[in-house]
C-alpha cells in the first residue's frame, strides 16, 4: 500500500535531516565500480570537417560559441556527428570525453533495445501481462488496475503505478514495491514519467530469460559495437536497474545513433530489427508541455525535428538523433535541466531544427572558419586563459595561510561527495573530523579525517586541475580539483577547492573563510539544490493540480522551514579550529 512507502519516506527523511549514519548499511553493495584503464575506442568514427559532409563551419562555430556561453548548461562533453563521421567534438575543461560518464535516465532507451530483442526473438509481447510473467511470485494484489499492466504499458511510461524513483531508496525488493504500490489511473490513458517501470521492464526481462539485460545487451549490442568500457548499476536483488545507472564514453553513446540511422545495423551485422527500431521511435503517447512538446514513444522522446527522437537523462545527458538529416548531437552535462523542455534544447532547436538545412553535396572547404572552429573547441578543453597566464609554481602556495596546519572541523553528516551523489549512491558519509594541508611535492594536499577512513585530496599550485582517484565508503571516484585563493566582498581572505566527479553531474564546492579569530568552513555543490527544486517546479505543481489530497497537506506545511532545511542539508557551515601540536 502507498501509507507503507510514505511512511518509509517519512523515517528515512527523519534520518537523513538527523543522524545521517543510520542510513549507513555496513554491508551495503557497492553500486559503482573504479572507473578502467581510459583504453582507445574499439570501431571509432572517422573524422571529417562539417563542409565535406553539406555543413558550414561557421553555423557549427556559432552554435558552439553560444552553448559555451550558457555557463547555466554546465556542459562536460559534446559531440556532432553526420554520415557515420564526428565534425565536431569537444570536452569542456576539466572533464575528458575518454572517460565514462553517468547517463542517468538516458539509458532507459538502451533498455527498450532489450525488450526490442526480447520481441524480436518471440520472448516476450507487447500485451503482455506483469502479472502473467510474474505469476511464479505470490504478491499480494491488492488493486484490480495491477492486473491490466501489460509491457506496452512500462514502455510508454502510462502504467500510472505510483512506486517511483523515492521507493528504490526505501524498499529492498523493488519488483514487491511496484505490485505493492496503488495505480493511479486505468493502465494506458495517461502519460506518467516513472523510472521503476523502465526497472520493471529489465526484471521481466530476468524472469523471462533467467538472465541479466546487461549480460544479454553486452552480448548483442555492446560488444559487437566495440563498447567495453561500460557498467550498469544493480538493484539491492542484483538486477540491471535499467531505468538509470550506466556509464559509457560519450563516442560509445553515439554508436546507438550509428545503429538507428541505419536501421539496426552495425559495420554490416544486423543487431535488431528495424521494425522494432520503427515501433519504438514513434509517438506512442502525448506527454505534458512541462516535459517534452512532441510527445513520447518507447523509453524515447520525440524531438525538434520532424521524425527526430532522443534519448534523455536528467542534469543534461543527451542523444539527439535525426533521420531525415543523418545526423545526431551528443551531450554529457550536470545542469539542472530534467526533459526535453529545456534551455538545451530550444538552443538546438534554433540552429538544428526544421529551419536546418544541410547540402547533400558537399560544400567548398572554408578554411578559415573550419580553422576558427577548432580553435574554440580545442580552447574549451584546455585551462581558462587565467589560470594558464598565472600558471606560476608557488603562486597559491605563497597565499595559503594554513599550509601545514591542521584544523578541527567536526562536520556531521558532511562528505566529500556532494548530496546529490550520495543520495544516487546510498553513499552516507558519518561526517568529517578534520582536514588538514600538507605540501607534497609539486601539489599541496587537503587531508580530510572521518572516522573510519582518510581521503587526500591533491590541488594544483598554479590553479589548473589536478586529476586523482579516491575512496568514499568503500566506492571509487575519479575527480579532479580546482583551487583558488581570493577575498570576498569584505575583504576576508577566502580558499576554494572545487571537486569536478568526472564521471558524474556532480561538482563539490568547499570554501575556507579566514576571519581574523574563527575559521568558518562552508560546503556547496553544484547543480544547487535551489536549481533542481526549480526545475522540477512545474512537474511539482502539475502532479499538486492533480492530487487534491497532498495538495491540501502540501499547502498548510511551513515553506519557510522547508526552504531552511534544504539549506543547512545542501550548504552546510561549520566553525573550524586549528589543532595546535603539543
Amino acid at each position: 500500500m502507498d501509507i507503507i512507502m510514505y511512511k518509509k519516506a517519512v523515517t528515512f527523511l527523519t534520518k537523513f535531516y538527523g543522524n545521517r549514519k543510520e542510513l549507513i548499511e555496513e554491508d551495503m553493495p557497492i553500486t559503482k565500480k573504479a572507473s578502467p584503464a581510459a583504453l582507445p575506442i574499439a570501431h571509432p568514427f572517422p573524422r571529417a570537417t562539417p563542409e565535406s559532409v553539406g555543413i558550414e563551419s561557421a553555423h557549427l562555430f556559432s552554435f558552439l560559441r553560444e552553448y559555451a556561453e550558457m555557463t547555466e548548461l554546465a556542459p562536460h562533453a559534446l559531440m556532432i556527428m553526420r554520415r557515420g563521421q564526428i565534425i565536431l567534438e569537444t570536452d569542456f575543461y576539466p572533464y575528458r570525453r575518454e572517460i565514462w560518464h553517468v547517463s542517468h535516465s538516458m539509458c532507459k532507451s538502451i533498455t527498450a533495445l532489450a525488450v526490442g530483442l526480447m520481441i524480436d526473438d518471440g520472448v516476450l509481447s507487447l500485451d503482455e501481462k506483469l502479472t502473467d510473467i510474474f505469476k511464479k511470485r505470490a504478491f499480494n494484489l491488492d488493486f484490480a488496475k495491477q492486473n491490466d499492466i501489460t509491457v506496452r504499458h512500462l514502455l510508454n511510461m502510462s502504467a500510472g503505478v505510483t512506486f517511483n524513483e523515492l521507493g528504490s531508496a526505501l524498499y529492498e525488493d523493488w519488483i514487491e514495491g511496484f505490485f505493492s504500490m496503488s495505480v493511479k489511473f486505468t493502465p494506458g490513458t495517461r502519460f506518467m514519467y516513472n523510472s521503476m517501470n523502465t526497472y520493471m521492464l529489465s526484471a521481466c526481462i530476468r524472469e523471462k530469460t533467467g538472465r541479466d539485460m546487461f549480460d544479454i545487451l553486452c552480448e548483442r549490442i555492446f560488444y559487437p559495437m566495440g563498447i567495453t568500457e561500460i557498467y550498469w548499476e544493480k538493484c539491492p536483488k542484483g538486477i540491471t536497474k535499467g531505468g538509470w545507472g550506466l556509464y559509457m564514453k560519450i563516442e560509445d553513446l553515439m554508436k546507438f545513433a550509428t545503429l538507428f540511422l541505419s536501421g539496426g545495423v552495425f559495420e554490416g551485422k544486423r543487431l535488431i530489427s528495424s521494425e522494432w527500431l520503427s515501433e519504438m521511435t514513434s509517438k506512442q503517447m502525448e506527454t505534458p508541455a512541462t516535459s517534452n512538446t512532441y510527445g513520447y514513444g518507447f523509453q524515447v522522446w520525440r524531438s525538434v525535428r520532424e521524425d527526430s527522437f532522443q534519448f534523455n537523462g536528467m542534469l543534461g545527458q543527451n542523444l539527439v538523433i535525426f533521420p531525415d538529416i543523418d545526423m545526431a548531437i551528443a551531450t554529457y552535462s550536470g545542469n539542472a535541466e530534467f526533459f526535453p523542455t529545456c534551455d538545451l534544447m530550444e538552443l538546438i532547436g534554433r540552429y538544428f531544427g526544421e529551419s536546418f538545412t544541410p547540402s547533400d553535396v558537399a560544400l567548398k572547404p572554408a578554411r578559415r572558419s573550419y580553422a576558427m572552429l577548432k580553435q574554440l573547441a580545442g580552447s574549451l578543453s584546455m585551462p581558462p586563459a587565467r589560470a594558464r597566464g598565472e600558471a606560476r609554481p608557488g603562486n597559491l602556495a605563497s597565499m595559503l595561510p594554513f599550509l601545514g596546519k591542521t584544523y578541527r572541523l567536526n562536520a556531521e553528516n558532511v562528505g566529500i561527495l556532494p548530496v546529490v551523489m550520495s543520495v544516487f549512491h546510498g553513499n552516507y558519509s558519518e561526517g568529517i573530523k578534520s582536514v588538514a594541508f600538507r605540501a607534497k611535492g609539486n601539489v599541496i594536499e587537503a587531508v580530510f579525517t572521518k572516522e573510519r577512513e582518510l581521503i587526500c585530496i591533491p590541488f594544483s599550485t598554479d590553479g589548473r586541475a589536478c586529476y586523482f582517484d579516491f575512496m568514499e565508503n568503500r566506492e571509487h571516484f575519479y575527480a579532479a580539483s580546482i583551487a583558488k585563493m581570493t577575498k570576498n566582498e569584505d575583504d576576508i581572505p577566502v580558499f576554494k577547492l572545487s571537486i569536478y566527479f568526472l564521471e558524474t553531474t556532480s561538482v563539490r564546492h568547499i570554501k575556507f573563510f579566514f576571519h581574523r579569530k574563527r575559521i568558518v568552513v562552508r560546503f556547496s555543490e553544484d547543480p544547487t539544490a535551489a536549481d533542481m527544486l526549480e526545475a522540477f517546479a512545474p512537474t511539482i505543481e502539475e502532479f499538486l493540480e492533480k492530487n487534491k489530497a497532498i495538495r491540501s497537506v502540501v499547502s498548510k506545511v511551513d515553506m519557510g522551514l522547508v526552504d531552511y532545511n534544504i539549506e543547512k542539508v545542501f550548504t552546510p557551515e561549520f566553525i573550524a579550529e586549528e589543532i595546535k601540536e603539543a
